[in-house]
């Protein structure tokens, strides 16, 4: 079944390309300042089981649709692992609108983490790489040298204006997840046999250390 979701996983989100119960998210938003630019803001809410280490972080995002089509995406996080690159995404299901959501530590799986795979049926494949500079298509999904890094208190700013947006159009359902949780803290995303969280691979490769793609945060955002 894992095999499955997997390979769905990379068809409809370009991961492959890019490295060679469950609760709806709580969404609350602020009214429109004017005709021309509808501003919204949502929580960030915490994924894992309170179990996994270091993935007690908190945040927010906010989405503005800008005239001449162009999208403003800023998201501020607490309690990241520090001084490391955070891979963020919009995800979604492209095509129709479907009202996806984000999970909660009741979709972890039998390792008791919520993984990128376990994530998939809440909030989709991506749509957008958030990254800071470059390229913002999925291919981009892992390109950690252009994602914003965590300070060394875990607190993390971003902000960026995208034109033409991949996916813009399903904005309406889209979730936006931060990615990666150093479980070990010894300042990287590696593989660590001595730790039964740091030594587990991604849900996406076995050659990828779990910390640099399990998410940790997840909100929605509405146009």
């Amino acid at each position: 079944m894992r095999n499955a979701t997997r390979a769905a996983l990379a068809a409809t989100a370009g991961i492959a390309l890019a490295i060679g119960g469950a609760t709806a998210a709580n969404a609350a938003h602020d009214t429109n300042p004017s005709p021309k630019v509808a501003s919204y803001s949502y929580t960030l809410n915490a994924i894992q089981p309170a179990s996994v280490p270091e993935s007690a972080a908190s945040g927010t995002t906010r989405v503005k649709a800008l005239p001449n089509g162009k999208l403003q995406v800023t998201v501020e996080a607490w309690g990241l692992s520090p001084n490391l690159p955070h891979a963020m995404h919009l995800h979604g299901v492209p095509g129709a609108a479907t009202d996806m959501g984000c999970p909660g530590p009741g979709a972890a799986g039998a390792d008791g983490v919520v993984s990128v795979v376990d994530g998939i049926p809440f909030y989709g494949g991506i749509l957008t790489s958030l990254t800071s500079t470059g390229d913002t298509s999925p291919a981009s999904a892992l390109a950690l040298d252009r994602f914003a890094t965590a300070d060394a208190n875990g607190y993390l700013y971003y902000q960026r204006t995208f034109t033409d947006v991949p996916g813009y159009t399903d904005a309406g359902t889209v979730q936006v997840v931060v990615h990666g949780i150093d479980f070990d803290s010894n300042g990287a995303y590696a593989f660590n046999a001595d730790d039964p969280f740091a030594s587990m691979a991604s849900s996406l490769s076995g050659a990828i250390p779990l910390e640099a793609t399990v998410p940790v945060l997840c909100g929605g955002i509405a146009n």
